[in-house]
């Protein structure tokens, strides 16, 4: 990680938009935030409320001048950033930023297999913002939306099983999953690579901190597709391995900036669904979709 060259605060609003006169002199007061909500566990784990954590790392450019890839490290109350940045004139400009921040940037992308650490699926959680801003001495939030697709799955206790033996097994999500793609950091679009290698299953991260429930999370790329009764999921314990075949009429796709949400239910004889939505990954979380139960 690069040493902070300076601290830029969050702070308290101040009066200085009570007149239209910006001091350039003063540096630009910058933060960031998911756009999205998330699970508390993890800056960007899941879909439901928190903030970045200490060490997170943002890269920020500004078009039309000469701040590119300028990097702005969470320190929980405040973003350390390795360049202090001033306003060049007092007219408005377009901010772009992206995490998790590339010293060396590059628009080629590889989805882990293996996303059950908190460090390895939020390193995939690219998330990205363009914003246009007019120069001002208040502080400036910039709310960075996901980019990747989030399968989460909702597991409850079935007959014959307990919730402890189920967090014990190893889960995977099956599928021809591709590998590789491109982030273009202009535009915010992932996109994978065409005839690339595709992975036949992924590790998602285990949430069960309450101890009464228990949730997957993977991230996939956009476009990624599932077919209909394709092996889907599993949990295996060594000696025994239970699978959900997929029974969505049609199978699915997972959009860009979508989470796609399974209600799964386990038994000691299988694996079966009690509901299934699609939903955009931001505030709003209205979404559909098509379930056909055996």
């Amino acid at each position: 990680m690069a040493p902070a060259m300076a601290a830029l605060l969050l702070g308290a609003c101040s009066n200085d938009e009570a007149t239209d006169s910006v001091d350039l002199s003063r540096p630009i007061a910058l933060s960031f935030a998911p756009s999205a909500p998330e699970v508390t566990t993890r800056a960007t784990i899941g879909t439901e409320g928190a903030t970045f954590q200490a060490d997170d790392q943002v890269g920020l450019y500004v078009d039309g001048t000469d701040y590119a890839n300028v990097c702005y490290t969470c320190g929980g109350n405040t973003w350390d950033a390795s360049e202090v940045l001033y306003w060049p004139d007092a007219g408005t400009h377009t901010f772009r930023a992206y995490y998790p921040y590339m010293e060396t940037v590059s628009n080629a992308i590889t989805l882990p297999a293996d996303q059950s650490t908190a460090e390895a699926f939020t390193k995939a959680d690219l998330m990205w913002v363009k914003q246009e801003q007019k120069a001002t001495n208040s502080p400036i939030t910039l709310p960075l939306g996901h980019r990747m697709s989030l399968i989460k799955l909702d597991i409850s206790q079935g007959e014959g099983i307990t919730l402890d033996e189920i967090k014990e097994m190893i889960p995977a999500i099956h599928g021809s999953i591709p590998t590789v793609g491109t982030w273009d950091l202009t535009t915010g679009e992932v996109t994978f690579a065409a005839n690339a290698a595709a992975m036949e299953s992924i590790r998602p991260y285990m949430d069960g901190s309450d101890g009464t429930a228990l949730t997957y999370y993977a991230l996939v790329m956009p476009n990624t597709s599932f077919a209909e009764k394709a092996r889907f999921f599993s949990l295996a314990d060594g000696e025994t391995t239970y699978s959900y075949y997929l029974n969505i009429a049609g199978g699915f796709t997972a959009g860009q900036a979508q989470y796609c949400d399974f209600d799964l239910t386990v038994n000691r004889t299988g694996i079966s669904i009690t509901g299934f939505s699609v939903s955009n990954w931001t505030e709003s979380t209205t979404g559909s979709g098509t379930v056909s139960m055996d």
